[in-house]
């Protein structure tokens, strides 16, 4: 019964379980059990500890996917912030609190400390604003250096669509981490364009739109000073001294 689920991607099998085939709930765990192991280790102070961390996780993530709750298409990293808080709710029932990166995505470079927290709480961000199908091709592809096929499994489309997505995903994290850096209100009257400066630098917006942004920009001194500074942003994201993700596919 497990056989005949071990060729869908992990999308499939939270809709198998949520349609109640459970079984397919032992695929997951069998994918990502190591990952969890890892990091429950890395979280806690010996490996009995680990392993209840990790059991306990999977209990909690089975449970809110029966409940029509938890991820639709990116199990690991649900799965992984479940295994850290209850690693630190761990750590501080035994009073040992041990410090816990906020992310695994974290690869700033180390120049001024403060500069580095800013950019990549940023990135961390960004990086969440995206769909669930785009952080986890990122995820696997970038972060953990899997091959399209061993990503295209997880993620349950073909090695050449794990590919073409994670040059759209990485094109939406580079979007979305030049415009993280903008921040108004929702009644601002420059919201609207503001919003489109990360798409212009990227030169992803279409020409009536761009036109209309650029007569904008033309009268509008805070977004023309919006645009400067991210002028700087982008460039250092070209240079690679802003931390961002490789420009072209493994």
């Amino acid at each position: 019964m497990v056989a005949a689920h071990e060729h869908l991607g992990d999308p499939q099998l939270i809709a198998e379980i949520r349609a109640g085939k459970t079984v397919a709930f032992d695929v997951l765990y069998s994918r990502h059990r190591d990952a969890a192991r890892f990091l429950a280790e890395a979280q806690t102070d010996n490996a009995s500890d680990a392993e209840d961390v990790v059991s306990e996780a999977f209990a909690v993530v089975f449970a809110a996917l029966l409940a029509g709750k938890g991820p639709d298409e990116f199990f690991r990293r649900y799965l992984l912030t479940v295994v850290r808080r209850m690693a630190h709710r761990r750590n501080l029932q035994a009073a040992r609190a041990i410090p816990a990166e906020d992310e695994l995505l974290d690869t700033v470079v180390d120049f001024d400390p403060i500069v580095s927290a800013f950019e990549s709480a940023v990135m961390v961000r960004a990086f969440r604003s995206l769909p669930e199908r785009w952080q986890s091709v990122i995820w696997y592809m970038d972060i953990e250096q899997m091959k399209p096929a061993a990503a295209a499994l997880l993620v349950g489309i073909s090695p050449n669509g794990a590919s073409s997505l994670l040059i759209r995903a990485r094109e939406g994290l580079r979007q979305a981490y030049l415009q993280h850096h903008i921040e108004l209100q929702g009644d601002h009257p420059c919201k609207e364009f503001a919003g489109q400066l990360g798409k212009y630098l990227r030169n992803k917006l279409s020409r009536s739109a761009r036109r209309k942004l650029e007569d904008h920009l033309a009268t509008c001194e805070m977004c023309a000073a919006l645009l400067f500074d991210l002028k700087d942003i982008h460039a250092g994201m070209q240079r690679g001294a802003i931390p961002t993700l490789q420009e072209s596919p493994s």
